[in-house]
């Protein structure tokens, strides 16, 4: 019984560390002053306001607009990125198509668009290869590809 508990309580460890992101949930009060004041600028009336660290200069806010759409914004030095939530369902088929072939094994777990300076928009969507049994899954595999707005295959990260 005592191996049982110790092999569980590694377990959840694991799947600690394998969920864990490179952003760390941050209060308002400590993110820069210049990103807090950008945002309130740029979105009115935001709800479910949540800040992130990325790194000591970079922070991700995720909101969701007032029109009910979950969206995030990305704040560096080099500018804000914004991205717009796409349901899987109204994914491009030249996105689906390029996941199916190049990436087999994956499924398309999130799908963004992304505004970056000069209102140029590109795809992002975040693919996973998910592992598990029965109705117990996680993902044990991510990548985030990049697309152009029509579809065209950019990167891989």
């Amino acid at each position: 019984m005592k191996k049982i508990a110790v092999v569980a309580a590694m377990a959840a460890m694991l799947c600690g560390a394998a969920f864990a992101q490179n952003a760390k949930p941050v209060a308002e009060k400590d993110v820069a002053i210049k990103h807090v004041k950008d945002f309130e600028k740029q979105v009115s009336e935001p709800t479910n306001v949540k800040w992130w660290m990325i790194d000591s200069l970079t922070y991700k806010v995720t909101f969701t607009s007032k029109e009910g759409n979950p969206t995030a914004h990305v704040y560096s030095n080099r500018g804000v990125e914004k991205f717009f939530f796409v349901e899987n369902r109204y994914c491009p088929h030249a996105i689906s198509d390029t996941i199916a072939h190049m990436f087999p094994g994956y499924t398309l777990r999130e799908l963004w668009v992304r505004k970056v300076r000069g209102n140029k928009q590109t795809y992002q969507a975040r693919v996973a290869k998910m592992g598990g049994f029965l109705w117990w899954k996680r993902e044990k595999e991510s990548k985030k590809l990049n697309f152009e707005i029509d579809g065209k295959f950019i990167s891989a990260e």
